[in-house]
Formats: C-alpha cells, sequence, structure tokens
C-alpha cells in the first residue's frame, strides 16, 4: 500500500492520536483485529501503519505484543489537509498561488502535463481547471496543451464590478440581518481587530495584507453560503492578483487604502449601521475598480 494512500495516512493520524489521549510508554497495543474493529479499516492497512509506527520508533512489536516505544510527536503526523479535498480545488488553489506569488505573470506560457506534475493532479483535472477559467478572458489556449496568460479590456472591468456589487451587497444584506447570537458577529469582531493591529504595520508588512483581504470578503458570504458566489469570490481574487502583479512598486499604496476601508466597513457593521456599511463597502469596490483599471489597461 503507497504511503501516499489516503486511507494509511489518516489511519496513521487516527492511531497516533489514540495512543496520545489513551495510553503510556511501555503499555501494549490492542491487536491488528481489535483495531480493525475500531477504526473499521482492513487488517491489512493497521499492519501498514503499524509497520509506519514501528520506523519511526514509536511502537516494538515482541512476544507479547505490539509495546509503545514513545510517545506520538508532531514529526510523525501525515498532512492530510489536502487529501480531504476535491482535485479541482487542489489545483485551483496551486495554480493561484502561482498568480499571487509571481510566478506566472502576463505573456506567460505554459503547459497542462507541467501544471499537472507541480500540483501533483492528473492532466484530465488540470485541463477542466483551465477550461473553466478560460470563459473569463484570463488565459488562452494555444496548440498542443499549451496556455497562455492574457490582459483583459476596460469593458470587461466594468462589467466585472457590476457582477461583484450585486453580489457583495447581497452578502452584506444576509450578513446585517443575523441575529445577535450568530458566531460570524464574533468572528467580525476578531477581524476588525487583525485590521486595526495591521494598519500601524502597513509600511513593513503591507505584503500580509492579501490574507485579511480573502478572509473579509469569504466572511461575508459565508453567512449565507451560495456555491455560485463562492466560485465567483475566487475568480474574483484570480483576476486582481493576476493584474496586481504588474505593479508590485504600488502594492503598499494599494494595500493601505484597502485596509482603511474595510476597517470603515466593519466599523460600520458591528454598529449595525447598514447604510453605513452599504456605502463603505461602495465607495471600497470603487477604489478596487479603479485601481484595477490603473493597473490592468497600462
Amino acid at each position: 500500500m503507497s504511503r501516499k494512500n489516503s486511507l494509511f495516512q489518516k489511519l496513521v493520524n487516527q492511531l497516533l492520536e489514540d495512543i496520545d489521549k489513551k495510553y503510556q510508554v511501555g503499555d501494549i497495543l490492542p491487536s491488528d483485529v481489535a483495531l480493525a474493529e475500531l477504526f473499521g479499516v482492513s487488517r491489512t492497512t493497521v499492519r501498514k501503519a503499524i509497520e509506519y509506527l514501528e520506523e519511526q520508533e514509536v511502537v516494538l512489536k515482541s512476544d507479547s505484543g505490539k509495546v509503545l516505544l514513545s510517545m506520538p510527536k508532531k514529526e510523525h503526523f501525515f498532512d492530510v489537509s489536502k487529501l480531504s479535498k476535491p482535485k479541482e480545488k487542489i489545483v485551483e488553489e496551486y495554480f493561484l498561488g502561482l498568480i499571487q506569488s509571481g510566478a506566472l505573470k502576463s505573456g506567460d506560457k505554459f503547459s497542462e502535463l507541467e501544471l499537472a506534475r507541480q500540483s501533483e493532479s492528473s492532466t484530465v483535472v488540470v485541463r477542466e481547471f483551465l477550461i473553466r477559467f478560460s470563459r473569463f478572458g484570463l488565459i488562452e489556449k494555444n496548440p498542443r496543451s499549451q496556455w497562455q496568460m492574457k490582459k483583459f479590456d476596460e469593458n470587461f472591468i466594468d462589467q466585472l464590478h457590476e457582477l461583484r456589487y450585486l453580489f457583495e451587497m447581497n452578502s452584506l444584506s444576509h450578513f446585517m440581518s443575523l441575529p445577535d447570537s450568530s458566531d460570524y458577529w464574533g468572528q467580525l469582531n476578531e477581524l476588525f481587530i487583525d485590521h486595526k493591529n495591521l494598519m500601524p504595520r502597513m509600511h513593513d508588512d503591507y505584503e500580509s495584507f492579501p490574507k485579511l483581504d480573502e478572509r473579509f470578503h469569504f466572511l461575508l458570504q459565508e453567512a449565507r453560503p451560495n456555491p455560485f458566489i463562492s466560485e465567483f469570490y475566487t475568480v474574483i481574487s484570480f483576476i486582481y492578483h493576476y493584474h496586481y502583479q504588474w505593479e508590485r512598486n504600488k502594492e503598499r499604496e494599494r494595500n493601505t487604502v484597502a485596509v482603511k476601508e474595510h476597517i470603515d466597513i466593519m466599523a460600520c457593521m458591528l454598529m449595525k449601521d447598514y447604510q453605513g456599511a452599504t456605502i463603505a463597502l461602495a465607495k471600497h469596490l470603487d477604489t478596487a475598480k479603479n485601481m484595477l483599471k490603473n493597473t490592468a489597461l497600462l
């Protein structure tokens, strides 16, 4: 059984967690049959997991059974965060990461095979993802499974802004209607504090803002999840980060303005000032549109 197998990795993590909670060094662990029944897997999978724990010197097999040699450590666990995500989502996040880091810029060419290898995905999944994104006019397909990054025009930006305005105002409206007992108000307050703490550090720490920006806009729509809007937000992030790579020298200025505008929006929301929040959000969306035009239409 490959150690990249998701069932194997998840079982190892479950065993380590169980050991950490129930056992001490020197204890005898249950039999393979008992472990298989406990975790709902085959005895073959259990044996492979125990072999891994032996290699990590966590467990030692002896005549009396499986003896616990040492308590689990962080490095013994597998990172299974990607295993629970759809393959399409893994490719999407990896590709967006290339854009955000500047590894892919306007005019750059790349292949489906190259992207599949880098994201540890199949070319079929990669191709489907790229075809879906090509609808937005951001990438174009060339012969022999080659793709190229593109620019877009002012009309596209205006249309994008109109759709974003409708979606985000709708999300704001639903958020503001949440009862005071909703956990989302607590999350909003934490995010507000994080913005306030970042503000004095923006001159040197402005590159921390994109994560806050993502948290803010996704929090708005999470109050009433909609898969179509969620996908749209991902595309929005892709577009803005893609074109902002062209003017990295103005990134501090853009991020500083955006932090201030986020703070204004959230302050109104926390005071339950729906009209003020609407005005502040409209201003923020207009600023983003104009900045995008200044960047993308050079």
